[in-house]
């Protein structure tokens, strides 16, 4: 029996899988119903947990307030337009700018504008509230000495006395200042001025640390306010942008999202005028810096002008050529005149004393010297006259001759000094000229390499005097178009100042928790349903059956909790428990209608399925029929059929099969007049052996000499084996199911007994069966073997008093299970 657990627990994993996969196909609405009935606490418990988790969320999330400006960039230039001139401001796309009002860099710009180098806060005991520009004071004049101290709570606790109390953590050193309002103060990281509220005064009966404030760097507060920032362009060929901005306080996340529009403005303005400056600053530089470079070029080509002397390089040549030919003529000149003074000196020292003055005179006619010479010969000749003439007159000893002669001589040796003065300056001048000469070829055969260096100096001239008038006209140009730009960047839609916040969302968060505790709830019900593996109808148990069963028929549920297994038939007769059980005595006939006593085996898989509750009622209503009923109670392990009567199990079939008591000892009389039975009597250590002992076909002969029906409550064969030889020999042996509580494998037990233990004659009975379900399609009827059926009031109506009463949909649903 073990194994066949064993075998029947992996039967009921396949019987799951079997189920999840047959679900969409197999869907059975009336099972569903009934577990949704039955789960109707677990629903509940799910809509209500979820009610209260969403009650919890709305209660304890922080409301999350939105803002959001439009804005529409542009810009115009009428002077680039007009004078169709370059336009030197800087032209970014739509998406740049969007990028731009996403970046930290000038996100941090637009928290500049806003008052939260100090943030205040109201500590609750669950929530923290920023009091952003509704403080019960201020932080001012605050200089921040250590920056550890930014970003940490700095709680303040108003005293008694009208002081105030800093309490701050920096590390595991706490700091503990005591301050009063509007006196400036120090602590070992900053120093500031508390200075309280003239329109919000101090609350009072405050608890510790329930206010407090943070310092906030720029660059802190750009990262904690970034994330609830958003930039979206609303339309493309208008040019306009949203800026969104999330926060917990309403006024902050107004504020942030106008400052990011205005800092926009302001910044884009700033940024095309500073692009413009700095343009115009490197035309204004590299004008100062061209000019330079171009006055030095001129300054070369005049110095090599003036250096050779020419206006123009192309006259440099013919210049060198005639200036070398006036000097080769002077050259020649001067040598002419050179030639014509050694001529005069050397007549002149030949001929000393007698020179022929006049005969020198017309050599020396048109001569640069002649005005020179003249006079000193004119007068030489006129003393060389007068000595002529006083010759005649006088003496070689005349004094008057003699010094005569000594004046001639005097000016015959100036005359010679002077020619020979003149000659050395014209031998001179010849040198200067010929030295010239031949500087002039020099320079001459270097006229190409001039030329050349001439022509970087003149190619760097004209390309500074280029570049310069360009960087003239691009100033004109830029300056013009400074003066005509004009930014029509413009807030479309200012931020607003939220009512409500957009999360949490208290109609979408309670719909969401219900239709979550809902969903919850159906998803219990599907798994139950899907994992539902007792037998809840006839029709399970000819689904699970592989041999043919027959179905004597079913017995409704009782409405009422049985303690124990007692005779109900009765007390309503016209119940429908009576007249099930009515049903399963007519059905008895067509299993076996043979003439004699007859014995009825009742047994079932495991106990608790209600055996020996039907074993009871079915003898009581067969003694209703004028027959003679006993019941034998075998199952000697649980015995349960003197709970039933109400009598001691102090006899009965264990004394009675040891041969201890006689039949006439053991049998009990019940209420009913041809109802009697036998109990377990005490429990055995030996039940099977009992059972199968020879004693047991002999008193079963006993019993059916005095009774028409001997009906025996055996063991559970799924247990035990104990009541399988009564099982076998017995007139008709029925087999008991419990709805909602035997499993389907339990079926396999009967096939065993039918196939293995060729028990053929075996039915089977449905107990506890909940019949409510069949008003929603569940149907209960079989179509073969052994039919029965209530028409159409069974399943619609339930016992009270003796009557039947009709049930709504809403009764049935929500009624008990």
């Amino acid at each position: 029996m073990l194994n066949d657990a064993v075998g029947d627990q992996a039967a009921s994993f396949d019987s799951y899988r079997d189920r999840i996969t047959n679900f969409s196909n197999e869907f059975d609405l009336g099972l569903f119903v009934y577990i949704v009935k039955r789960s109707l606490v677990w629903i509940a418990m799910c809509l209500f947990l979820s009610i209260g988790a969403a009650y919890i969320y709305l209660r304890y999330t922080a409301p999350m307030y939105a803002s959001s400006a439009m804005l529409q960039m542009g810009q115009s230039n009428k002077a680039q337009t007009v004078l169709k001139v370059s336009d030197m401001m800087e032209d970014n796309s739509l998406q740049a700018d969007v990028q731009l009002l996403r970046s930290k860099f000038f996100i941090a710009k637009a928290v500049q504008m806003l008052p939260l180098r100090v943030r205040y806060y109201f500590r609750g005991q669950i929530l923290t509230e920023e009091h952003y520009r509704q403080s019960f004071f201020t932080v001012d004049r605050l200089n921040v000495t250590d920056a550890t101290v930014e970003g940490r709570p700095i709680n303040l606790q108003h005293m008694d006395d009208g002081t105030l109390r800093l309490d701050y953590a920096i590390g595991t050193t706490n700091f503990s200042i005591p301050v009063k309002p509007n006196v400036p103060f120090s602590t070992p990281h900053f120093s500031a001025v508390i200075t309280a509220s003239s329109s919000r005064p101090w609350p009072k009966n405050l608890e510790d640390n329930t206010l407090f404030f943070t310092l906030n760097s720029n660059q802190a507060l750009t990262n904690q306010l970034a994330s609830g920032l958003s930039v979206t362009i609303a339309e493309l060929e208008a040019n306009t942008v949203v800026i969104g901005c999330k926060d917990h306080n309403a006024t902050l996340a107004r504020d942030l999202c106008q400052a990011m529009a205005d800092t926009y403005i302001s910044y884009d303005l700033q940024r095309r005028t500073e692009s413009a400056e700095s343009i115009l600053r490197f035309i204004e530089a590299q004008k100062d810096t061209v000019f330079a470079e171009l006055r030095d070029s001129e300054m070369k080509m005049e110095i090599f002008k003036r250096d050779n002397r020419v206006a123009n390089m192309e006259d440099l040549t013919p210049l060198l050529v005639k200036r070398s030919d006036e000097y080769e003529d002077e050259v020649l000149k001067l040598r002419m005149e050179d030639n014509l003074l050694k001529e005069i000196e050397h007549a002149a020292k030949q001929d000393e004393g007698h020179m022929d003055v006049y005969h020198l005179l017309p050599l020396m006619v048109g001569t640069t010297f002649a005005a020179t010479l003249n006079d000193a010969l004119s007068t030489l000749g006129t003393l060389l006259q007068k000595r002529e003439v006083m010759a005649f007159d006088a003496t070689a000893q005349n004094v008057t001759l003699k010094g005569l002669d000594s004046q001639i001589d005097r000016q015959q040796t100036l005359v010679l000094e002077s020619i020979a003065t003149m000659r050395e300056r014209n031998s001179s001048k010849m040198k200067d000229f010929e030295d010239k000469m031949t500087d002039y070829d020099r320079r001459f055969a270097r006229i190409p390499e001039q030329e050349l260096a001439y022509g970087r100096i003149e190619r760097l001239f004209n390309i500074n005097e280029k570049y310069y008038t360009q960087l003239l006209e691009k100033d004109i140009e830029y300056r013009i178009s400074k003066a005509g730009f004009v930014p029509e960047n413009r807030v479309l839609e200012s931020a607003v100042l939220p009512t409500s916040p957009i999360s949490p969302d208290r109609g979408v968060v309670l719909l969401s928790y219900f239709l979550t505790g809902l969903i919850l709830g159906v998803l219990i019900v599907l798994v139950r349903y899907i994992l539902h593996d007792n037998i809840t109808s006839l029709n399970d148990i000819a689904k699970a059956s592989n041999a043919s069963v027959g179905i004597l028929g079913m017995v409704p549920k009782y409405k009422k909790e049985i303690p124990v297994s007692q005779l109900l038939v009765d007390k309503n007769p016209k119940s429908l428990i009576a007249e099930s059980f009515r049903t399963v005595r007519t059905n008895l006939q067509f299993v076996d209608n043979s003439p004699g006593a007859k014995t009825i085996a009742i047994t079932s898989t495991i106990s608790g399925e209600g055996k020996t509750f039907v074993a009871i009622n079915l003898a009581g209503i067969i003694s209703f029929s004028q027959k003679r009923v006993v019941i034998l109670d075998l199952d000697m392990r649980k015995p349960k059929i003197h709970l039933g009567f109400g009598v001691e199990n102090v006899r009965g079939m264990s004394t009675l099969l040891i041969g201890k008591d006689t039949l006439d000892n053991c049998i009990q009389k019940s209420s009913l007049p041809d109802l009697d039975f036998i109990t377990a009597g005490p429990i055995p250590p030996n039940p099977s052996e009992l059972i199968i002992s020879e004693a047991m076909p002999r008193i079963l002969e006993q019993l059916k000499e005095r009774y028409d029906v001997v009906l025996i409550d055996t063991p559970p064969v799924g247990l035990v084996t104990d009541g399988m030889s009564i099982i076998q020999s017995a007139s008709v042996p029925i087999y008991i199911f419990r709805a909602d509580y035997s499993k389907k494998i339990f079926v396999q037990n009967v096939d065993r007994l039918i196939n293995e233990n060729h028990i053929t004659k075996l039915c089977a009975v449905l107990n506890g069966v909940d019949v409510d379900r069949n008003k929603y399609g569940y149907a209960y009827g079989y179509g073969y073997g052994y039919g029965y059926g209530y028409g159409k009031g069974y399943g619609y109506y339930e016992e009270k008093g003796g009557l039947l009463r009709k049930r709504g949909f809403l009764n049935n649903l929500f009624g008990k299970a």
